[in-house]
Formats: C-alpha cells, structure tokens, sequence
C-alpha cells in the first residue's frame, strides 16, 4: 500500500512540473489573435500618433493690424490654415505698431506682425524677426495744394525748403514709420526734429483731422495716403525718397516663445507664407482686403485699393527665392539713423541684425534664406 502511494505522489508531481513546463510560455499559453484584432490594435497605435490638435495647444497670441502686413494673418485664420497646423491662435487688432510693442513687452501676445515700430522690440534684444510680410510703398508727406511750401520745384523727389518747413505742425502717428519719413525729410533741408511741430495722431484720426482744415501737413501711409493724392492734395515726399531705404513689415516673435514653442512659430510661419502666396492673385487680395477695411470701417475707395495692391507685394514664397533677396535688409539703415536722431542708444543698436532669424523662411519655403 505504501509503495502505491508512494508511486501515485511521484505521478502526480510529474504530472504538476509538466504543466508549469508548459505554462511558462505566454506565447504558447496565449489563444492565437485574430486578423480582425491586429488590425485594431494597429488602428490605434495610429491615432495615438495622429497630430495635436487645435484645441489641445496652448494659445498662441497674435498682435497685428487691420492693414496690409495683417491681412494675411486675419486670412489664413478665416481660411482655417491654423486649425489645420493644430494651431491654437488668437488675433488682437491694434491701431499702430506702438502698442503692439508695449503689448510683446508685457508678454500680452507672442507674435506681432507689425511695421517700423518692430525695430524698437529688435532693439530691445527679447524678440525675434521670423519673416518679411510686404513692402511698404506708398507712404508719403502731404500739404495743402495752395500752401507756401507746395509751391517749391520737386528736386530729387521732394518738395519743399528750409524756411517754410521749420515750425510746421505735422499731424502723424509717433514711433512709425511716417515719423522716421518726416524726420529724414526734414534732414534733407538741413533741420532737426526739433525743428518742426509733430504732432501724435493715429492714421485714421490724423486724415479727418487734416481733411478738414488742421495741421499744416500730415504724414499717412495706405489707404489714406492714395485718398489725399485723389483730393488733390501735394505730397512734398514719399518714404522711400525721404529715407533712401526700402524697408518690408514683418513678423516676430518674444524670443522665449521663439525658443520654447518652436515648432508652433514654424507652423505659425508656414500658414503666414501660404496666405501670402494665395494672397498673390491681384483679384483675391482685393476681395479679401475690401472685406478686412470694410469690418474694421476703413474708407478706401477702388481706386486706392488697386494702388495700394501695386505698391505694397507681399513677400512671398517665390520673391524669398529670387536671387539677392535678404530677409529684413532695410533695418540696420534704420537702426543708423535711429542710432543718430538718438531713439536707440549705440548700445543697442546691434541687437536689431542679431534678432533677424532667417530659418524659419528658410524652412517654410524649402530654400535657403540669408539675413541682413
């Protein structure tokens, strides 16, 4: 009896070590999976890897104005191109580019596509220059037709003389690009700014202000500048005559966004330019502007529209391609003269060429892109 006992303990832990032999393999152990299965399971390996969306991103603000340089931005938000980026962007329109500064400064927005302004947050050594956006044609000095000094012989593109521009009142917004134009004119006849009147105007304002008897002459940039040519009043310069530069709006960014959101500056960049390239077609960019100035009661007629379009390019993907383009080649001109009339201090002053960043064009258009 003992040694069937004995026999059928041996049998049963034979029986037992054969059965964790056996178990000891999950791959043996486990049933076999189905097609309909693996299929699932890679379907969802998928969507884990699917892109961030929109709505999952941080905010990403955006200063700019309801002008040319922001047309862009406020049409390629319309058309959707950053929702599909996975871009979570806010836009807040501003009248000039002096308070877009003062809002990047305190971290109110992080992006601003802006104007002449944007050189004092380059200058600042906090911000980047990621893109030109259009050139700036079409800004100029205007007087009344019969006043003394629109009686002067255009020579080199201006009209004017020292004697009746001094102590002149100039209606203008300060810290644009209109001032930098009245200043330089001024230069030309040998007067400082001291010397005239400038008197601190929004675009828009400065323009009724001027229409309907103040100010001796006013500073304006499009549209209202092809509205005072229409009315028959005499621009004594134009900004590129005045200031011998060629200058471009853009876009830039604080450089802690710039460094810790990167890839959404870059997406942000690359919507900006495709807006820019569809915005090429003559036709579309009228229809799409007419809408911008009329939401934001701009008065622009036809007329000043389709000058406007003439004057100011955007800066698309082909004119970054184009041999001998530089990304932001008019700012260290600026920067000198600024650094002279003493509104950047030689300290500063090189921060403006450092800030200018040109790998994001050059991402965006697939093309190597130089810098000023």
């Amino acid at each position: 009896m003992k040694r069937k006992k004995l026999l059928a303990l041996i049998l049963s832990l034979t029986m037992a070590a054969g059965l964790a032999a056996c178990g000891s393999s999950p791959e043996e152990s486990a049933p076999a999976q189905s097609d309909t299965e693996a299929e699932t399971e890679t379907e969802q390996g998928m969507e884990e890897a699917e892109p961030v969306q929109a709505s999952d991103r941080e905010e990403l603000r955006v200063g700019t104005m309801a002008l040319t340089m922001g047309v862009p931005v406020l049409y390629a938000q319309e058309k959707g191109y950053f929702e599909e980026a996975g871009l979570n962007v806010s836009i807040e329109l501003f009248a000039t580019g002096a308070p877009i500064n003062e809002a990047i400064a305190a971290e109110q927005i992080d992006i601003a596509v802006s104007g002449f302004a944007s050189v004092y947050s380059l200058a600042n050594a906090n911000c980047t220059w990621l893109a030109d956006v259009n050139t700036t044609g079409g800004m100029g000095l205007f007087a009344r037709a019969d006043s003394a000094i629109a009686q002067n012989a255009a020579e080199n593109g201006l009209i004017g003389d020292a004697q009746n521009l001094k102590g002149m009142q100039i209606l203008e917004p300060l810290g644009t690009a209109v001032q930098y134009m009245t200043e330089s004119y001024a230069g030309k006849y040998g007067l400082s700014p001291s010397d005239i009147n400038q008197v601190n105007m929004e675009y828009g304002p400065a323009y009724q202000a001027f229409t309907t008897g103040e100010g001796d002459a006013v500073a304006a940039n499009p549209p209202y500048s092809y509205q005072l040519e229409e009315e028959g009043y005499t621009m004594l310069c134009s900004f590129e005559d005045a200031t011998g530069v060629n200058m471009c709006d853009g876009c830039f960014a604080r450089n802690e966004v710039a460094e810790n959101r990167s890839e959404e500056v870059q997406l942000f960049v690359n919507c900006l330019v495709k807006a820019m390239d569809e915005l090429q077609d003559d036709a579309l960019r009228s229809e799409y502007t007419r809408k911008v100035y009329d939401d934001n009661a701009i008065s622009c007629t036809d007329d000043a529209l389709a000058h406007e379009i003439e004057d100011r390019k955007y800066v698309g993907s082909e004119m970054m391609k184009e041999e001998g383009y530089v990304l932001g080649e008019a700012w260290v001109a600026i920067t000198d003269f600024l650094v002279t009339a003493e509104k950047i201090t030689e300290d500063n002053a090189p921060n403006v060429a450092a800030s200018i960043n040109p790998a994001y064009v050059s991402e965006a258009t697939g093309t190597e892109i130089k810098a000023q």
